[in-house]
């Protein structure tokens, strides 16, 4: 899992829930205005370096098909969470460029939800800390039943993430073997670009070149 850094809710996002229960208004994510939800999906954007928060695909923000927001702990089963800000992810989906329904990540995991056996996204570094990366694209847990199925629920080792990743590593491998620092490699990918983002599976990067 990639995981979050979480910062505070967008300003657009309180304002409307102020004015929701000013007016004695329920606060329903599905009636969450254009302003707020535009500002929401940006921060989250930024907050995870347009990467999905738990394969670490890159997100085409602007690809409506391509990403949505997942709410950890899903609206059907906590929805007194469904507009709180900690509990909302970018991920990539519902569907793939070919249309077909995401295999993976937050449309895999639907409504899944179990209080005593997952990981949390944040914060970013603990979660990513449950995880590493081998040589052959595969994902792999702390040895906890926890990490174990949150592999298994998100779907990471499906074959296009497992090809995506070894695809990666092995670019790595090859950049190391032609004398490429480490350090300097690692730096590459964990540093956010210009516009604040990342690119595929950095954090994969950073964490295979780090282990």
């Amino acid at each position: 899992m990639r995981g979050s850094t979480k910062g505070d809710e967008p300003e657009a996002l309180r304002t409307w829930k102020a004015n929701q229960r000013a007016a004695g208004i329920g606060l329903r994510y599905d009636e969450l205005g254009q302003a707020a939800l535009q500002a929401t999906r940006q921060a989250l954007y930024l907050e995870q370096t347009g990467q999905c928060v738990y394969c670490g695909r890159a997100i085409e923000l602007g690809a409506h098909s391509r990403r949505h927001i997942d709410h950890f702990r899903p609206r059907s089963l906590y929805r007194k969470l469904e507009l709180a800000y900690a509990n909302l992810f970018l991920s990539c989906g519902p569907q793939q460029p070919q249309g077909h329904p995401q295999p993976t990540c937050g449309n895999q995991k639907d409504d899944w939800f179990d209080e005593t056996c997952h990981v949390e996204p944040a914060p970013e570094e603990a979660c990513q800390g449950r995880f590493a990366f081998a040589s052959d694209g595969r994902i792999r847990g702390d040895g906890t039943r926890e990490a174990d199925r949150m592999i298994d629920v998100l779907n990471l080792n499906h074959p296009e993430l497992i090809a995506e990743r070894s695809s990666l590593i092995e670019e790595l491998d090859t950049e190391l073997s032609q004398g490429a620092s480490v350090s300097a490699l690692r730096r590459s990918y964990d540093e956010p670009g210009p516009t604040g983002t990342r690119v595929s599976f950095a954090n994969v990067a950073v964490q295979y070149l780090r282990d």
